[in-house]
C-alpha cells in the first residue's frame, strides 16, 4: 500500500464557466467538491491507476464533512486526525476555452503541537502496512516545521522509502533526514538552490549536484512545458513533454492544477509495480500530461495514461552536455 500524508488538507470547490470576466457574474456549467490536499490527490491517482493507497488527513467542521463526501465519491481510502476548527478550502475556476483562470487557496487553520503529534502517531499505526510513503504539500500555520523530518525518520524505522513533494522550510528541514526521493518544480528548485538554473544543461547539473549533496537517491524535477529531469544513480535523463494533444474538451485551454500530484502518484504506483525508477518517471510524465485535459483533477484514467506512455521519451544526458 502507498501511504500519503496531507497535513494541510483542503476541500476544493471547482467551477467550470465560459467567457470568464473579472467582476462579472458568472453561471457555472459544472461545479463540484474534490477531496484535496496534495497527499490525498496522490492517493486518488494511485487508486485511478488500479493501486492501493491510503491518505492520512486532517479534517474538521463543515469543510471536513464536504471533504468526506467527496472522498467517498472519488473512492479515496483515508484515516483522519480530527480538529475542532475548519480544515482549509480552495476555489478553482476553469473557463471552458481559456483553461484555468483562477485558483484561490485558503491558508488553513492554525494548528500546533497536539495535531503534530496526533498525525505522527497515526503515521506510526499505518506504516506497518505501507510499501511507500508520500509526504506532500504545505503545513498548517503553527505546526512545527520539522513534521516531514520526523515522518521520514519514523518511516526509516519501518524500512519504508519516502517520496517528498514540498517547498520552503518544511522541505529544507526534511532534507536533513535524507528522503529516498524528492520531487520539485522549477520554482521550488530555484528557491532551494538559491538561484534558478537557466537552461537544460544547468538544470541537469544542478539536479545531480543537489541530489549528491543531500544524499538523495532520486530527484525528479518537473518543468511544465519542458517536461522533466530525472537524476538517479549518477545519471540524468530529460523526459520531454509527449507530442500528444492534451486540451480541455472542445477547446485549446488546459488545467494544470494537480499535475504535480498526478506525476507523483503515477510515479509511486509504477515504481511499486516495477521497481524501475526510469519507467516510473515515464508514467509520471504521462499522467501529468493527461491531467491537463481534465476539469476534475488530478484525473488520470489508466487507459488514457497508457495511451500517452508510448510517446514519453527518455533522453540520457551525457556528461559533456552538462558542461
Amino acid at each position: 500500500m502507498i501511504l500519503t500524508v496531507s497535513p494541510n488538507t483542503s476541500t476544493d470547490r471547482v467551477y467550470v464557466v465560459s467567457g470568464f470576466r473579472p467582476g462579472a457574474t458568472m453561471r457555472s456549467h459544472l461545479s463540484f467538491d474534490q477531496a484535496g490536499g496534495s497527499g490525498a490527490h496522490v492517493s486518488g491517482v494511485v487508486g485511478q491507476l488500479g493501486g492501493e493507497s491510503r491518505a492520512l488527513v486532517v479534517l474538521g467542521g463543515g469543510n471536513g464533512l464536504r471533504w468526506r463526501a467527496a472522498a467517498a465519491r472519488q473512492g479515496i481510502d483515508y484515516r483522519a486526525v480530527e480538529i475542532d476548527v475548519e480544515n482549509r478550502s480552495s476555489v478553482v475556476v476553469v473557463d471552458r476555452q481559456l483553461g484555468l483562470v483562477a485558483e484561490i487557496v485558503d491558508g488553513g487553520p492554525r494548528l500546533g503541537g497536539r495535531e503534530h503529534e496526533a498525525l505522527l502517531e497515526l503515521l506510526r499505526r499505518e506504516l506497518p502496512a505501507a510499501s511507500l510513503l508520500v509526504l506532500s504539500g504545505s503545513l498548517p500555520a503553527g505546526m512545527p516545521q520539522d513534521l516531514y523530518f520526523s515522518a521520514i525518520e519514523v518511516a526509516r524505522g519501518h524500512g519504508v522509502r519516502v517520496i517528498i513533494d514540498a517547498h520552503s522550510e518544511p522541505m529544507e528541514a526534511a532534507l536533513g533526514a535524507r528522503p529516498w526521493m524528492v520531487k520539485v518544480n522549477l520554482e521550488e528548485f530555484g528557491g532551494l538552490m538559491g538561484g534558478y538554473p537557466r537552461d537544460m544543461a544547468e538544470r541537469v547539473g544542478a539536479a545531480q549536484e543537489f541530489a549528491a549533496r543531500h544524499g538523495i537517491e532520486v530527484l525528479l524535477l518537473s518543468m511544465a512545458q519542458e517536461g522533466a529531469v530525472l537524476a538517479y544513480g549518477g545519471h540524468a535523463w530529460h523526459l520531454p513533454v509527449p507530442p500528444v494533444p492534451s486540451h480541455l474538451p472542445g477547446s485549446e485551454g488546459i488545467n494544470p492544477v494537480g499535475c504535480g500530484d498526478a506525476m507523483v502518484g503515477a510515479f509511486a504506483w509504477a515504481y511499486e509495480r516495477t521497481g524501475d525508477v526510469l519507467e516510473a518517471a515515464r508514467w509520471g510524465v504521462a499522467a501529468a500530461h493527461v491531467n491537463l485535459a481534465k476539469y476534475e483533477v488530478p484525473s488520470c484514467p489508466l487507459p488514457e495514461v497508457e495511451a500517452v506512455l508510448s510517446f514519453v521519451e527518455t533522453r540520457m544526458v551525457a556528461q559533456e552536455e552538462k558542461v
